[in-house]
This record gives structure tokens, C-alpha cells and sequence, in this order.
């Protein structure tokens, strides 16, 4: 059962202000799912308590943008489960297998340490859903970005919806769930990439249109130290939204 989220990177595009790029774990038992592998991973090597016990981790990639790929980079600082498995949609949305994807830059001359040699496995995503760990994960294509990414659903315990422009169907996708983590990288008075990214009022928006009362912000932009205008904004619609702060941890459980 899904009851901790607990937040590793919170910020888009490059870490700053103390914010690491997209990353996040929760864990059942003996088995854990990172939500993509951005600079946040290595808040692992910080906090290694998050993964005693974890026998079985399994990672997946919204995309494969460097924000939130970069951290495969770390995964051998952090010590490997008896199983990882780094899951991604590189069929799925550019008819490209994961694999020579990560490829492409896990070896050298970009990384000494490719992930076969770190007893890694690396799978595609089907289309639709699968089940790990017991949780049925759910996935929705969102051609709203520079390069198409997924949005995920865990059981009806939360939704995980970055890197997309504003998308009406995002709310029909994330309906039921107890918590929405949506990115918010701008205010709506001072847009930014607003073709391939979220106002933090859309992202309330999305989740007040999906009768979810409990918001999380995530991938939160770099330029400024405060996020306080993208609290404000989002509050305007949903008074129960807040700010993803790294090293939470979120219970998926409250109403």
C-alpha cells in the first residue's frame, strides 16, 4: 500500500537554491519506486536510511530530458538493491527502445560506468499500465512538451503530472486520486515557456477540476530562491496546495 512519498528533487532544469532537479521515492516493504532520476538521486548518499532494507527498486522515467535523467549517472555511489530496474517510454512515446537510449550517454566517453556492468536492467514501459510492487501504475501520453513525456497514476493513491503545458485531459487522468504532484513553473502574470510548461494556477486548476483538494507543486523553476508567488496562485484555487520541500515526506494517506 502507497503511504509516503517522500520528495528527493523538486526543481526543473538545473539545481539551485537548494533545490535538486526531479526525483522522488516512496517505498512499501522491502520494495521502493523512484520517480524519475534527476540530480535529486543523489540525496540518496545523504539520507541512505531511505533505502535500507529496499531489495527491489524500480525507477521510471516520465522522459529523458537531462532534469530528470541525470541521475542514473549516481546510481553507483548510492550501492545497488538486489534488483534495479530503470523503466522507461522510449517505445512508447519516440519508437526507440529505453535501452539504446540510455545508452547513448551511459557509457564513455559521457560516463565510466555503463549500466550493464552495474547489473542493471533497463525495460520500456508498456503502453496503458502495468503492476509493480503491487501498485498499479497507470500511464497517459502528453504531447504537450518539446519532446513528448508520460504522466503517471498510482493506484488511487496520487497522481505525478510534469513537464506538459496546460492539459484538460491531465485532470480526467489524475480524478480520484488523494494527492496531485503538478509542475508549476511560472505564474500566470509572468509566463515562461507557457507551450511546453504549467502556470502554478493551471496545475490548481487541474486538480480542482479532478476533486482533489491536496496539491503538490513540483518541478519548480531555478531562477529565484522563493516559490512564494506559485503557493499564492495555486491557493487562490486550492487553499490546501503546498510546496514540494526536498527530503519530505508526504502521507499519501491523509484525506
Amino acid at each position: 500500500m502507497l503511504e509516503r512519498l517522500i520528495i528527493l528533487g523538486a526543481g526543473g532544469w538545473f539545481p539551485a537554491h537548494g533545490r535538486q532537479t526531479a526525483c522522488a521515492l516512496f517505498r512499501d516493504g522491502d520494495c521502493a519506486i523512484m520517480i524519475d532520476a534527476g540530480t535529486g538521486v543523489g540525496r540518496l548518499v545523504e539520507r541512505p536510511e531511505l533505502l535500507d532494507g529496499v531489495k527491489r527498486l524500480d525507477i521510471l522515467l516520465t522522459h529523458f530530458h537531462l532534469d530528470h535523467v541525470a541521475g542514473l549517472a549516481y546510481l553507483p555511489a548510492i550501492g545497488l538493491c538486489d534488483e534495479t530496474t530503470v523503466w522507461g517510454p522510449g517505445l512508447a512515446l519516440y519508437g526507440t527502445p529505453t535501452g539504446a537510449l540510455i545508452d547513448r550517454v551511459a557509457r564513455e566517453p559521457f560516463h565510466p560506468v555503463p549500466l550493464e556492468e552495474q547489473d542493471i536492467s533497463v525495460r520500456d514501459l508498456p503502453v496503458g499500465e502495468l503492476e509493480l510492487a503491487g501498485v498499479r501504475v497507470q500511464m497517459r501520453r502528453q504531447d504537450r512538451h518539446s519532446a513528448p513525456s508520460l504522466g503517471f497514476r498510482f493506484d488511487d493513491a496520487f497522481a505525478w503530472i510534469t513537464d506538459t503545458a496546460h492539459d484538460p485531459e491531465s485532470a480526467r487522468f489524475a480524478a480520484g486520486c488523494r494527492l496531485l504532484a503538478h509542475e508549476a513553473w511560472y505564474t500566470t502574470a509572468h509566463p515562461r515557456n507557457p507551450e511546453i510548461h504549467s502556470a502554478a494556477g493551471q496545475a490548481a486548476q487541474v486538480a480542482s477540476e479532478a476533486g482533489i483538494e491536496r496539491l503538490l507543486l513540483i518541478h519548480l523553476p531555478p531562477f529565484e530562491p522563493g516559490v512564494d508567488e506559485l503557493l499564492v496562485e495555486a491557493r487562490t484555487v486550492l487553499p490546501l496546495a503546498q510546496v514540494a520541500e526536498e527530503g519530505s515526506d508526504i502521507s499519501v494517506l491523509l484525506a
